[in-house]
């Protein structure tokens, strides 16, 4: 009797739960009316009573898109790609459910591209007439209409599609609002009126977050003619913002003008921020040109902070391919500053080609800028190999000041041979200044781990200057075994 209770009660939930989830769809009687008179179709029904809440009008055009990309909200359950609750917009409309496959089978296939419906869905507020919302997405997925009715009015051509977003455009007040209607604008095909209607927004006087969502969508759809109108924003827009955000979107642009520009962009010192912004997605276009573009950047430029700049961009190239170029800049440029973020880098890098060169820097006698920035490059690398050398450097005779840079860093990996190196530094190494280091590096381990050892230099080390260094911190440790050693001192006490 329980388990048909159960039963029961599961199907009222499961019935409850599609009747939340329900959609209230009224359709255009006619779709192959003009897209302007089914819209003012649209309009006039959401002047009646069941309306008056608020409603979506909603149509579809044709987008160019990758076969397994998707526009529009998903969700993730248990791990899971879901398309959210409800039915699908293909379901909703045309009563044909559409596959939504996310195995690694269906993402492994070529991105080849296909034409999809997209659908445009537009929330009024009755009381205003005015727009609060758009939304868009692909017919695989649901949208969340969040319980306001659909006034469907079928399918439009780019054209007319376009001619009324520029209207909605102008009358609607809000910038947030606009930039909704610039990306629906911008989910058109390429054409003169797209490129037009974004070009005008860009170069007017609207908020710069509006403009730059303009700026975004030119960058989009491949389009030669918006190459020279992202340019001259580059160059010459009265904010920062929309420059670098058109220096962007010319980097989305698949065309050989693009990269061209970026590279022509890049060698501009007199915009800083725009030269780096440049620089920057140079790297990351994947172009096989990118590594000769920024070597030959980092050859000209006489600005240290665009160079260091360039440095970073060369470690977001593709496959490590940056490593080369940081190895030759670490031994060639003429530039300190450059020489030094090249270092930084190569040991971020975690590949194997560094080592040597890291290690060959820090041992050699030269800058010892570069040397101690070696000796942090190497200890920023998780092989074993790299602090192997951070120990051999630890211990080269007649080399203090490399001795103690290796020794401040091996405290912080922590690992049971660094400790055993601390440890043997302070109780046999002859020098002073290096065993007060080792001291110092012992107050660097984690939970403090080292005031066992500090406490017991301090108690019986046979060399009173590091016996003080010993005590001086053990005081400024908050550990309450080093407070009762620092008493027992006081008092003449032995543990």
């Amino acid at each position: 009797m329980q388990r048909k209770t159960t039963v029961r009660l599961m199907l009222v939930l499961v019935a409850l739960a599609q009747l939340a989830y329900a959609q209230e769809v009224t359709f255009h009687p006619d779709s192959t009316q003009p897209l302007a008179q089914r819209w003012e179709w649209a309009k006039t029904q959401g002047r009646q009573t069941q309306f008056k809440k608020g409603y979506w009008i909603g149509y579809s055009i044709k987008r160019l898109m990758g076969e397994n990309s998707t526009i529009g909200s998903m969700h993730i359950r248990n791990g899971r790609v879901m398309r959210g609750p409800g039915k699908s917009l293909s379901e909703l409309i045309y009563s044909v459910e559409m596959p939504l496959d996310f195995s690694d089978a269906e993402k492994e296939k070529s991105e080849r591209k296909v034409v999809k419906d997209v659908g445009l869905f537009f929330l009024f507020n009755p009381r205003e007439g005015t727009l609060a919302e758009i939304k868009e997405s692909t017919f695989e997925l649901s949208v969340e209409f969040d319980g306001f009715p659909l006034l469907w009015i079928g399918p439009a051509q780019d054209e007319p599609s376009l001619a009324l977003i520029e209207r909605l455009y102008r009358e609607t007040a809000s910038s947030k609002v606009k930039e909704n209607v610039i990306s629906a604008a911008g989910l058109h095909g390429t054409s003169t009126r797209r490129r037009t209607f974004l070009a005008n927004i860009l170069a007017g006087n609207d908020a710069t977050d509006v403009r730059k969502q303009a700026a975004f969508w030119l960058g989009q759809n491949d389009d030669p003619a918006a190459l020279p109108i992202l340019k001259n924003a580059a160059q010459n827009d009265r904010t920062l913002e929309v420059r670098k955000q058109a220096v962007f979107a010319m980097s989305q642009m698949h065309l050989p003008a693009a990269e061209e520009a970026l590279y022509a962009l890049a060698q501009n010192e007199r915009d800083r921020e725009v030269c780096k912004e440049a620089i920057f997605w140079l790297a990351q276009s994947g172009s096989s040109r990118a590594p000769a573009l920024l070597k030959d950047i980092l050859a000209k430029n006489t600005d240290t902070e665009i160079q260091k700049h360039a440095v970073f961009a060369v470690t977001q190239l593709h496959d490590k391919q940056g490593t080369p170029i940081l190895i030759e800049l670490v031994e060639k440029h003429q530039n300190l500053a450059v020489r030094k973020e090249a270092i930084f880098w190569l040991g971020q890098s975690q590949d194997t080609r560094a080592l040597e060169i890291l290690k060959r820097i820090a041992s050699n006698e030269g800058e010892i800028e570069l040397r101690k920035q070696a000796v942090f490059a190497l200890s920023q690398m998780h092989a074993e190999e790299a602090e192997e050398v951070l120990i051999e450097l630890a211990q080269k005779p007649g080399d203090r000041e490399l001795n103690k840079e290796a020794l401040f860093w091996l405290a912080q990996r922590a690992s049971d041979r660094a400790i055993t190196l601390l440890k043997d530094t302070v109780d046999k190494n002859p020098d002073t200044e290096l065993q007060k280091q080792a001291v110092f590096a012992l107050t660097q381990l984690h939970d403090n781990e080292g005031v066992p050892v500090l406490i017991d230099i301090a108690e019986k080390h046979n060399n009173p200057t590091v016996r003080k260094e010993a005590i001086f911190w053990l005081g400024q440790s908050d550990d309450s075994r080093a407070s009762a050693a620092l008493v027992r001192i006081v008092r003449g006490q032995k543990q």
